[in-house]
């Protein structure tokens, strides 16, 4: 998952130094155009300037990046009918959901949401990441992991979410037993997102496993052309 910065950093620090630098700028130049009998206006204009430069350079650094589109041709072969559409589906889904908590950030969650919307944001983004890889891509949609995915994008997920977002509003304004309530079935949406996760992990472990396989077997391949080789071809690169 992208790290996301705070707007204490991606817009705070450039708009300090921004403002540091153009200030100091100002005052160097204003101070050596008095000393020649000019006016402050030149001085004002390029200090101005120099202080937009480095803060809008600076945030430039320091924004938060989009993360990488998904792609939906990374299949060595052609990929089963009906794979696509079902694909699609799951990022148009992930998407969607995505930007839901999103909102739901920019509202300045206290330090009892944040770790759950981290949370869902990071499945949505591994989700994301296991809908681009090409072992995925090419499974049938009948396929017990796709399937999985799926429901996680479309119907698990969202579900969750939409809990979160009626459970927000009752942990800060409200004290009691409401408040309570609240923070309860904040921890369930989190032992839920959980175990979406631990289930994501499956997928990831199995996918990995796959790959290993088809490496030890290319390896035993090459040993049994190459008996002169000592040690696994594989290795000495």
């Amino acid at each position: 998952m992208p790290r996301r910065r705070g707007r204490w950093l991606t817009v705070g620090v450039p708009t300090v130094l921004g403002g540091s630098v153009g200030i100091g700028s100002f005052l160097l130049l204003g101070v050596s155009s008095l000393i020649g009998g000019a006016g402050l206006l030149a001085p004002l204009v390029a200090g101005l300037g120099i202080g937009i430069v480095v803060g809008g350079g600076t945030g430039l650094l320091l924004r938060n990046r989009r993360p990488r589109p998904v792609r939906l041709d990374r299949a060595a072969g052609e990929m089963p009918g009906g794979t696509r559409p079902l694909l699609e589906k799951i990022v148009r889904s992930t998407k969607h959901q995505q930007r839901r908590l999103a909102r739901m950030r920019r509202r300045t969650p206290g330090p009892v949401v944040a770790p759950v919307l981290h949370r869902a944001e990071s499945l949505l983004h591994r989700v994301d990441a296991l809908v681009d890889s090409a072992a995925l891509q090419s499974r049938r949609p009948s396929d017990d992991d796709v399937l999985m995915l799926e429901g996680m994008a479309d119907r698990y997920v969202p579900d969750l979410v939409g809990a979160l977002e009626d459970t927000v509003d009752f942990l800060t304004p409200v004290t009691g037993e409401a408040q309570e309530k609240a923070l309860a079935n904040l921890g369930s949406i989190d032992r839920q997102l959980l175990a979406l996760g631990e289930e994501v992990d499956r997928i990831e472990g199995d996918i990995v496993t796959g790959v290993t396989r088809s490496l030890d077997v290319h390896s035993e391949f090459l040993r049994r052309h190459l008996p002169d080789q000592d040690r696994d071809p594989l290795v000495d690169r």
